[in-house]
Parts: structure tokens; C-alpha cells; sequence
């Protein structure tokens, strides 16, 4: 008898769910419980585009940046990018890259080392921009808390724009212009752009001006959306579902290659290939390698070409991917003499700075709880951090801006530097900081071991009409999250370990005489196989994908349990109740 991995979280009834035109019961109790109240709001949000996108000129100091950036185009003023090593801050440059070249301009581009400059504008590389022509720097994905670099880029004759959507401090720097839609000024109706977000608003609005349209620019924008994790709600909605289709059609050499490897169905991509695929790939060469290459690979239209970098692109992913792996093992160890939810610590210098972040991120989601990964270089402890929604990063950076020579961050992630006779100071100021934080900070505080489940329904839904229902509310990110289906009603046909590791499963189900396959990436080693014949409950995604060259449905699982230890065992006469078999709500 297998019980339940983790603690399974019902959702409350939803008895009578509003008819939704197209919808079945079971995805109509779903869009209830989210919040939809008729089929005009889920229309407006199913059909987010060109037109929910809003007017540029509402972002505080938007004119005042486009006005500059014409009259730099128009003098033929040399145009620096200045970008972040993240997939959102290389976007941003292709980007900015492809426009001014549209309007005659071959900019020059600098994204620093990870290693040797670190995060943000840093005066060595803007004496660099100088030295070269520069006239007018664009910041794309940072700069806002970059005050003392601002002025001396003023000092050396350097006019900066800054653009980014990290939070700003209270001081602003002395540029020409500040766009940061999380200006407490600003009055634009959106600050959940990413910093590719307000590359593709103002690089958009630029080309309008002179009555241009560059094709790719939706697709880098939703590439560096989806990549910083915006909510899929609202204008990064809109501009993914915009780049999903522009990227489907692109020309541009070197998206096709990158798709080519990191797409299940590169002629019909989505927000998961650009989220577990694309992304990391881009990433990649900024954690481990240099930025350019991943950038180079974005702007290239050459075939012969394209398929080179992204070979070689392709190799720094698996090398970053082996490097990530043994980290997260060392944390995890660490992390095990460590108990508690409050905000865990930690650091090894022999980790490589560009797996800080990466190495958060995985003790978050098997920890639930804040995490602070940090590590010596260049003479100066650089940090990473990453947070479950009840932990605000930006502001317990900001809680310890005293002891920090950087920092920058929002909510969810952020990114620091300390000299290393701080770190004790800080390791111990960022460990007392409660949860939640800030105190009033109105979420619930998340735990690990268990699963928040959307929709309870027994075996005979599924099938490929609730499949593309469910397709039909994609893209899924933060914000609106894929759905997690508890299915009742299953017997397991076969149960195997697959992958060259066997750290995977494998599932053949049966409802009745049809067969459902499923699967479970990485699989807890010590989770007990079902034996054929099983009756069991299942908790996971449904999900569309390519086998030999057919589509078939398969079941993503995050956890099961025998049918007489399953959570749901006191909710199945509800389920399977009434000649309509109601999902469960």
C-alpha cells in the first residue's frame, strides 16, 4: 500500500459553477475559481494582444528617453546597449539592437562579465563605451539603483537612459531619463513588465515614430518575459501570447536553430519551451560562459552560422546543467544542518557565481523557504536570492542596504555584493528577518511537502477535448499557473524507472480498455513502484506532446497514492456521484 508522498490540498466546492461558452463543466469550475465571472473577462483575457497593450507615453520619462534616442539617431550620435547576463537582460539588448539597426544604427553593445564585473553598470566598462565613441548609454534590465555609476558616466561625458523594472531607491540617478514602471511616480497601469518588457514598449514606440515594424521583437520580449518569470496576467500576458505567435513564423536564423533543440514541437512552441527550453539555453552562456554568444545567436540570420553558435550554445547547456546538478547536492546538504522556515544562508566559493541563483531557486522549491546563496569572487562575496511569496527580496535587500556595496532585486529574486568582512553581518541580519516579510505582506505562507490542487475529476474527463481546453488558457506562469488535476478512477497497466539514471517513472494506466501514459521527472529515490493492477489516485498536469512523430495525451505526476490511503478517499463518492460524473470543486 503506497500512501501519498506529499499533503494533497483540496480545493473548496464549487457546486454550480457560470456556463462558459466552449468550456465543460470541469474547466468552467476551474475559471470560477479563479475568479471569472462571465465569458466577457475570460474573452479579454484568453485573447490578450496587440490590443491590451498599453500607451507607452503613460511610463514616467518614456517621452523624455525617445526624444533623446532620436535625436541621438538623427546626429548620428554613437548608441551604446548596456544589458544584464540574464535571458531578460540579453533580450533587451537584441532587442534595442534590432530596432536601432532598422533606423540606421549599428550600436555597440556591452554585457558584463559575471565574474569579473558583476551585476549593473560599472565605471571601467562605461570608460570602455567612452573610449569607443559613446555618446549615449541605454541601460536595458538594470541601472536604477546604479546612482554613483550614473554620475560618473556624467563626469566622462557619457549621457545615460536607464531602463529597467527593478525597484528604484529612493534617490534616483541623475540621467536623462529614469523609465522603471515601478517608479512611485509613474503612472503607467502595468509595473510587472520585465526588463525585456520595456525594452519591446519603448523600442516599439521608437520604430512608430519613424512608421516602422521590426518582426521578432514580441518574440525576445516574450523570451525575457517568460525567462523572469513575470505573471502571466495582464501586459506580459500580451506579449508572450504575441511572440508565441510571431516566433512560430520567424525568419531570424537564429531563433529557428535555438528552437530546433530547445522545443518538443518547434513549429507550434510555447511558454513551457520558452520557460524550461529557450530560457535556460540563453542563460547558459551568462552563467558560465559570456553573454555574447547567446546574444550573437538571437541576431543572427545567417543559416551556416546559426547552426554553429547554437551547437556551441548548445554545449555550454549541458555543461551548466552537470555544474547545477553536483551544487544543489552540496546545498542540500548544507542546508540539512539547518533547519527551520526562516531565511537559510549559505556559502561555498567553489561554486561558480552564474549557479548562485540556480542553486536558490531548487532549495526554494524543496525547502519552501527563503534562501541566500552566496560566494567569494573578484575579492568580494557575491550573492544570490530567492524567495517563496510570503518573503518580499527586494525589500530585505533593502532592509540591509547598510552593509552592501550592490544590490538589486524584485519580490521574488534578487541579487547582491558585500565585502567579505560583512558577509557574517549580513548572513546573520538577513537570517533574523521574519516571516513574512515585510510583516503585513497579505499572502499565505507556503510549506514544503505539499500540493496546492486546482481541479479534482474522475479518469473519464480525461481525454483530448478537456486537453485543449485546458490549451486553450495557456500561456501558464506566476499569476496563473498550469493547472494541478487530482484524478480518481486509474489502475496501473505497468510501472518502470526510465532514464539513464532510472530517476524517472514511468506509468501505463488504464480506464477500462483505454491506456494513458504519465510520467514523473525525477522521481524521489526511495518512492515505491505501484504493482500492476493497482487502483490509484493521481495528482499532476495533462499535457500535449509529440510521440514518434504522433500527438498523444500524457499525465505529468507529482505525487500518487493507493485509492484506500488517498486524501480523496473521503471525497469519492462525490466524484464518481450522478450519471453526469461532476468533477469534484
Amino acid at each position: 500500500m503506497i500512501p501519498p508522498r506529499l499533503e494533497w490540498v483540496l480545493p473548496l466546492p464549487c457546486l454550480d459553477p457560470p456556463a462558459f461558452a466552449g468550456f465543460g463543466r470541469p474547466v468552467a469550475t476551474l475559471l470560477a475559481r479563479r475568479g471569472f465571472t462571465g465569458d466577457d473577462d475570460l474573452r479579454s483575457f484568453l485573447e490578450a494582444g496587440e490590443e491590451s497593450l498599453h500607451d507607452t507615453s503613460l511610463m514616467a520619462d518614456a517621452d523624455v528617453a525617445l526624444d533623446r534616442i532620436d535625436l541621438a539617431v538623427s546626429r548620428r550620435q554613437r548608441i551604446a546597449i548596456w544589458g544584464d547576463y540574464d535571458a531578460d537582460g540579453m533580450t533587451a539588448v537584441a532587442i534595442w539592437t534590432i530596432a536601432l539597426r532598422s533606423l540606421g544604427v549599428e550600436p555597440l553593445r556591452h554585457v558584463p562579465s559575471r565574474v569579473a564585473e558583476g551585476y549593473g553598470l560599472a565605471a571601467a566598462g562605461l570608460q570602455r563605451l567612452r573610449h569607443a565613441g559613446a555618446e549615449l548609454v541605454i541601460t536595458c534590465d538594470c541601472g536604477v539603483t546604479n546612482v554613483a555609476e550614473v554620475e560618473e558616466a556624467r563626469r566622462i561625458g557619457l549621457e545615460v537612459i536607464v531602463t529597467d523594472h527593478h525597484l528604484p531607491p529612493e534617490i534616483l540617478p541623475r540621467a536623462v531619463a529614469v523609465v522603471d514602471p515601478h517608479r512611485l511616480d509613474c503612472a503607467y497601469p502595468d509595473a510587472d513588465l520585465t526588463g525585456a518588457g520595456v525594452a519591446f514598449k519603448l523600442a516599439s514606440a521608437l520604430l512608430s515614430r519613424h512608421g516602422r515594424r521590426v518582426p521578432d521583437l514580441a518574440v525576445l520580449a516574450a523570451i525575457g518575459t517568460v525567462g523572469d518569470m513575470a505573471p502571466m496576467v495582464g501586459e506580459s500576458r500580451a506579449i508572450v501570447r504575441l511572440g508565441l505567435h510571431q516566433l512560430a513564423q520567424t525568419s531570424r536564423a537564429g531563433l529557428r536553430a535555438l528552437l530546433a533543440r530547445a522545443a518538443e514541437e518547434p513549429a507550434a512552441p510555447t511558454a513551457r519551451d520558452l520557460a524550461f527550453g529557450v530560457a535556460p539555453r540563453i542563460n547558459a552562456a551568462g552563467r558560465i560562459a559570456a553573454a555574447e554568444l547567446a546574444i550573437s545567436l538571437l541576431l543572427e540570420e545567417d543559416e551556416a552560422a546559426a547552426e554553429r553558435i547554437a551547437e556551441e550554445l548548445e554545449a555550454v547547456h549541458l555543461e551548466r546543467r552537470a555544474l547545477t546538478s553536483a551544487a544543489v547536492e552540496e546545498a542540500r546538504a548544507a542546508a540539512a544542518a539547518m533547519p527551520g522556515d526562516g531565511p537559510l544562508v549559505l556559502r561555498d566559493d567553489r561554486w561558480a557565481p552564474g549557479l548562485l541563483g540556480l542553486v536558490a531557486s531548487r532549495l526554494v522549491d524543496l525547502l519552501a523557504r527563503p534562501v541566500v546563496v552566496g560566494a567569494l569572487v573578484e575579492g568580494e562575496v557575491r550573492g544570490s536570492v530567492r524567495a517563496p511569496s510570503d518573503f518580499h527580496v527586494a525589500m530585505a535587500l533593502d532592509a540591509c542596504a547598510s552593509l552592501l556595496t550592490k544590490r538589486g532585486g524584485h519580490p521574488a529574486a534578487g541579487g547582491f555584493s558585500v565585502s567579505p568582512e560583512n558577509w557574517p553581518a549580513l548572513a546573520e541580519a538577513i537570517g533574523s528577518l521574519p516571516r513574512p516579510y515585510p510583516a503585513d505582506l497579505d499572502v499565505r505562507p507556503e510549506r514544503p511537502g505539499r500540493v496546492t490542487i486546482d481541479l479534482v475529476l474522475p479518469a473519464a474527463h480525461l481525454g483530448w477535448p478537456l486537453a485543449e481546453e485546458l490549451q486553450r488558457l495557456a500561456p501558464y506562469g506566476p499569476g496563473h499557473v498550469e493547472p494541478v488535476l487530482a484524478v480518481t478512477g486509474l489502475r496501473v497497466a505497468e510501472a518502470r524507472r526510465v532514464g539513464a539514471s532510472g530517476d524517472h517513472l514511468s506509468l501505463r494506466l488504464r480506464r477500462g480498455a483505454e491506456v494513458f501514459d504519465a510520467i514523473w521527472f525525477g522521481t524521489p529515490a526511495d518512492r515505491p513502484l505501484p504493482e500492476p493492477g493497482t487502483a490509484i489516485d493521481l495528482v499532476g498536469t495533462l499535457e500535449r506532446d509529440l510521440f514518434q512523430g504522433m500527438p498523444r495525451l500524457r499525465l505529468r505526476l507529482i505525487d500518487y497514492a493507493d485509492v484506500a490511503l488517498s486524501p480523496l478517499a473521503g471525497r469519492r463518492a462525490t466524484a464518481i456521484h450522478g450519471a453526469r460524473q461532476a468533477a469534484v470543486a
